[in-house]
């Protein structure tokens, strides 16, 4: 078995090149969307020749015992010596290196093109170390990218860790759907599943409603009540009053949503009872992007780089009936815990992509660290999926409350777990199957 990945311009002609290339026993691992196009990996048995190949080529077994893992080099140090060039790169006894492993579970020539397209990312960005001008950017800033370079490093394990999972997941439920019987009327609709790249544990769960059906659209109907009814939801904007946080990784649309909010305050107590203060962001444009937020929602922008400049703003804002704080993007669960100390009544929402992958969707609301009062969901457009974050809330106790899709300062509605059910199964390409 192994894992290949194909890059289309929409869900539909990905799987026409997988069934092209791979054909229809290909296991579908994820789908997600890369670079303005639709990336699918998929799982496929090796030819019996080709499996005899590999087997060739593996290096003979090494007589000497095999060195202690403290002796081992980890996937940080490799992260951040290879892909980011944060610390020198460390002299590895040769056979040593040979049985560096990042992943025995995943293809290695998938790992190799996933982390040269990674450290493209990283360095387009600027977060490589060599691309950073030392003489142009304040220690402060320097501080800050490391920090990201280090959050990517962690996101990047925690997919990779997701990956294998699912993977073993699609292996063991692969053996066990042999009895679980599904109808040749429904077998599209769990084919459609697959092809958008519904996890294995929530695709097992949907299954079994199914498996009681016959008719898709009440299946359909069934399996959105079920995971509404798992699913809190609560309505933010009934009354929104006080102090609220804004957080999210950096491109999630904290900034935006929280213009919306803004925007939307501004119809209830006018624009004299709301403000926007823009905290401790030092990303170069941060806050030209929230000048222009908040120009384009009618309210007034704030701006405070330390707790004690955020304090004596808020003191002068104490009149104001909503404000609003658009918190940083990079180490996320530090800033809400210190914003927390210092505003223990803050209501404090989480900014979540809709397409966000399940390893980023866990690391914000499985931390022990942080109770979320709501989650709200940015690109919640008809092409995308959101089931990691379906399948996220479904073992959480923290409710939805808000979604939008157009990158537009008006675009936002209450959002509960049916309605987030049905925008998901109402867009399924369960035609293309």
């Amino acid at each position: 078995m192994e894992l290949q990945r194909v890059l289309a311009e929409d869900t539909r002609r990905a799987m026409e090149k997988v069934i092209h290339l791979y054909g229809e026993d290909a296991l579908v691992v994820s789908n997600k969307r890369a670079k303005d196009q639709t990336e699918i990996i998929v799982a496929i048995d090796l030819a019996p020749d080709t499996q005899k190949t590999l087997n060739e080529m593996q290096a003979p077994a090494l007589q000497e015992p095999r060195a202690s893992l403290g002796e081992m080099p980890n996937f940080s140090d490799v992260m951040e010596t290879e892909v980011f060039k944060t610390v020198p790169a460390i002299a590895h006894d040769p056979v040593q290196n040979k049985s560096l492993d990042l992943d025995a579970d995943l293809d290695s020539g998938l790992i190799e093109e996933f982390m040269h397209e990674l450290k493209e990312t990283v360095v387009k960005e600027g977060l490589a170390k060599e691309a950073l001008p030392t003489d142009e950017f304040s220690s402060a800033n320097e501080d800050r990218e490391s920090l990201k370079a280090r959050e990517i490093v962690d996101m990047v394990r925690q997919e990779l860790a997701a990956m294998r999972n699912e993977f073993k997941m699609s292996q063991q439920l692969e053996a066990w759907s042999g009895t679980q019987s599904v109808t040749d009327e429904m077998r599209p609709l769990i084919e459609a599943f697959n092809e958008t790249g519904m996890p294995v544990g929530l695709r097992a769960l949907v299954t079994d409603v199914v498996n009681q059906h016959t008719d898709m659209t009440a299946a359909l109907s069934d399996i959105a009540d079920m995971l509404g009814a798992a699913i809190k939801h609560t309505n933010v904007l009934e009354n929104i009053q006080g102090i609220h946080l804004i957080a999210g990784s950096s491109g999630a649309g904290k900034t935006l949503m929280a213009g919306r909010l803004a925007k939307y305050a501004t119809l209830n107590y006018g624009d004299q009872d709301v403000a926007i203060i823009s905290y401790n962001d030092i990303r170069f444009g941060a806050w030209s992007q929230t000048q222009l937020i908040g120009s384009q929602a009618g309210v007034e922008t704030f701006r405070a780089s330390s707790p004690e400049m955020l304090e004596s703003l808020l003191q002068e804002l104490d009149s104001r009936k909503l404000i609003i704080i658009d918190t940083p993007g990079v180490d996320v669960l530090s800033h809400m815990n210190a914003l927390t100390q210092l505003l223990p009544n803050a209501h404090k929402h989480l900014v979540l992509a809709a397409d966000a992958s399940e390893g980023s969707v866990k690391r914000h609301l499985k931390s022990a660290e942080m109770s979320w009062d709501s989650v709200m969901l940015s690109r919640l457009e008809p092409d995308v999926y959101p089931w990691a974050v379906i399948n996220t809330l479904l073992n959480a106790d923290t409710p939805i409350s808000l979604g939008a899709a157009e990158p537009s300062i008006i675009d936002m509605a209450p959002l509960t777990g049916h309605s987030l059910a049905q925008q998901a199964l109402s867009h399924l390409p369960i035609s293309f199957v």
